[in-house]
């Protein structure tokens, strides 16, 4: 990651680099295919596939054009392998995807019922703890925006927000991750929560988005988007604070929402809106992925239309 992934014609007539910084996965998924019973096996469905919510994003992102580089750990074995050149075909640049000599790549284990809803979960993401961000991301130069999640270190989260303040976003991914935000509040970077999360940063359950990002205001947090389910999402940043409520559609399946969200509004700010009318645009996204079965393969036309991007 020499020049942060940013040579060549950017594909999206010459709109702002993205930079995405963190988990890359493994996932393993199982679905019973009854009712499930604990301590004992139930007939089911298994898949197994790329994860890590900054390498779904960067997916998602690369695809829909933007010059887009990655950095990240991953083990010396064929998952690691596979996760790299799956982000290669995307279009990423992945020279800021280092390999951990004698580790194994992250896996995630989950379990869920027929609402897709989780019933147990097992993270063996220990390859992060040690995770040094590339030099280049914390040099002088291009002015990209900036993605991270919380599965890399409280350290290397302040230093990017550090560096990047405005222009660095960064998702709490879970409950237990969420405190990793705390030190990066005052740096006016953007934070993305859901409502279990925001609960974690402020000490008490909020019950609603807008009151979760008046708290986080007080916090110091100076950007914030808080989501909490079809409740309407509150968009903090600066002074004003927005509601934007999503439009109503048949969900067919929750996987993936989230980081097609976080894609499209990172395609927003990439294309110069401001926070709120970015997040709306990724609102489109993760419309599209409710509404998929299964993670979204690229962003829907909407986004691209929202933005004037439209073939």
């Amino acid at each position: 990651m020499e020049n942060v992934g940013f040579a060549g014609k950017n594909r999206l007539s010459g709109q702002r680099p993205i930079v995405i910084v963190g988990g890359c996965h493994m996932d393993v998924l199982g679905r019973p295919s009854g009712r499930f019973e604990p301590a004992t096996s139930c007939p089911g469905e298994v898949w197994y596939r790329p994860g890590g919510v900054a390498r779904n994003v960067a997916t998602l992102v690369g695809r829909a054009g933007a010059v887009t580089a990655f950095a990240s750990v991953v083990g010396d074995d064929a998952s690691g392998r596979e996760l790299v050149s799956s982000l290669a075909a995307a279009g990423v640049d992945v020279s800021g995807v280092a390999t951990a000599p004698g580790r194994r790549t992250g896996t995630y284990l989950a379990i869920h019922d027929d609402d897709g809803e989780m019933i147990a979960a097992v993270s063996d993401l220990w390859i992060y703890d040690d995770f040094v961000l590339p030099p280049a991301l914390l040099t002088a130069g291009a002015e990209p925006v900036v993605f991270a999640d919380a599965n890399i270190p409280v350290a290397a989260l302040t230093a990017l927000a550090e560096r990047h303040g405005r222009n660095l976003v960064v998702d709490a991914i879970s409950r237990a991750k969420a405190p990793k935000l705390l030190p990066l509040l005052g740096h006016g970077s953007t934070v993305v929560c859901n409502l279990p999360s925001v609960a974690r940063l402020v000490g008490f359950e909020a019950s609603r988005p807008r009151e979760a990002a008046e708290a986080l205001r007080r916090l110091g947090a100076r950007a914030a988007v808080v989501t909490g389910g079809a409740q309407p999402i509150a968009v903090l940043d600066g002074e004003a604070l927005d509601e934007l409520v999503p439009e109503p559609v048949a969900v067919a399946d929750v996987t993936g929402v989230g980081d097609a969200q976080i894609a499209g509004t990172l395609l927003g700010l990439a294309c110069g809106r401001d926070l709120r009318a970015a997040v709306a645009v990724g609102m489109l996204g993760a419309r599209a992925a409710l509404a998929t079965h299964g993670a979204l393969g690229e962003l829907p036309p909407a986004v691209f239309a929202a933005l004037g991007l439209a073939d």
